[in-house]
């Protein structure tokens, strides 16, 4: 977050994106508490059998939803065009930069690092800033899991810590399988890119000078090493992520049943309504979504922040730093 920081103070888009960020945070916490009344609601009609206030529920809590969804479509909107504008701001500063550097310092680089850091880094930093599941969604969904906790707490101290019996677990095994490697698994990622980039591109440049020397075999077989590294390190992180993915529906599964458990009881002992049980399963699941989201994004989170500090790497020497 730090090398983010610092890179959109060189860009002066820092505010911007703040104030994008703060128009876009309410959508998914406001989304649950509609959807978990929207239950109650209806199940309170339900058990009254009263037909045509349910009519009056349903058109209400539709005309909500269609309100917040056109509200987000219309916040995306200026993402997108914000997002469109950072990258190739941000393409033309690491180019500027690249040009203005002594020709013995670039060539001392591999051409395929500067090809790296001016495609795969500034997607990788557009994709952190605005892209699905990265820190747009970690902000939103951090709102929507304590909203949604403290509308379960409300409701019921009980379901409530039976909720985050089950959630509690993961975090510490999230951060133990993927969220502490993940930076390091990155970097090297963006170091195969890099290799394996270099080492095809003289087949494409040098193509008659290889046939010459009969050099096509041994070309090839360093270009294949370098893939196959590549796939090793992406197959490594997606493991990870799908052990995440695993333990944390596991444990979602194991929270459904514990809290259906626990609502059965109380409804038998007359200690909580029907609607008031399918409320707390609608909270519940509000929190699983917001952490489940919360979770992805971080996992993104910190392995882009790899590319946002290669960025800020080749842009730390004084320079014109505008767009």
């Amino acid at each position: 977050m730090n090398e983010l920081s610092k890179l959109m103070k060189k860009m002066g888009i820092q505010r911007k994106y703040i104030f994008l960020l703060l128009l876009r945070s309410p959508f998914d916490a406001l989304r649950a508490w509609m959807l978990a009344n929207l239950m109650k609601a209806v199940f309170l009609c339900l058990e009254a059998c009263d037909g045509g206030r349910l009519w009056v529920v349903c058109i209400t809590y539709g005309l909500i939803c269609a309100l917040l969804f056109f509200y987000n479509g219309t916040v995306w909107s200026f993402y997108a065009a914000f997002s469109a504008k950072v990258e190739a701001g941000l393409q033309r500063i690491l180019l500027r930069r690249l040009m203005s550097l002594p020709l013995k310092q670039v060539d001392g680089r591999f051409g395929a690092e500067w090809i790296t850091r001016l495609n795969s880094d500034v997607q990788a930093v557009n994709m952190m800033m605005s892209g699905p599941l990265n820190l747009p969604h970690a902000v939103v969904s951090v709102i929507n899991t304590m909203l949604s906790s403290f509308l379960m707490l409300g409701s019921s101290r009980l379901l409530f810590v039976v909720a985050w019996v089950f959630i509690i677990p993961h975090l510490f095994l999230n951060y133990g399988v993927v969220l502490k490697y993940a930076p390091k698994w990155k970097k090297k990622a963006q170091r195969a890119v890099a290799e394996s980039t270099a080492a095809i591109k003289p087949l494409v440049t040098e193509a008659e000078s290889i046939l010459l020397y009969d050099a096509g075999e041994l070309m090839m077989e360093k270009y294949q090493e370098s893939s196959r590294r590549l796939m090793k390190l992406n197959l490594g992180m997606q493991m990870r992520n799908a052990l995440s993915s695993a333990v944390l529906r596991l444990f979602g599964c194991g929270g459904f049943f514990a809290m259906l458990a626990v609502g059965y009881t109380l409804i038998l002992k007359g200690r909580m309504p029907l609607a008031e049980v399918m409320y707390c399963l609608q909270v519940r699941l509000s929190i699983l979504t917001g952490m489940f989201m919360l979770f992805s994004s971080i996992n993104n989170i910190k392995a882009n922040s790899v590319c946002a500090q290669r960025a800020n790497d080749a842009l730390e020497k004084e320079g014109d730093y505008e767009g």
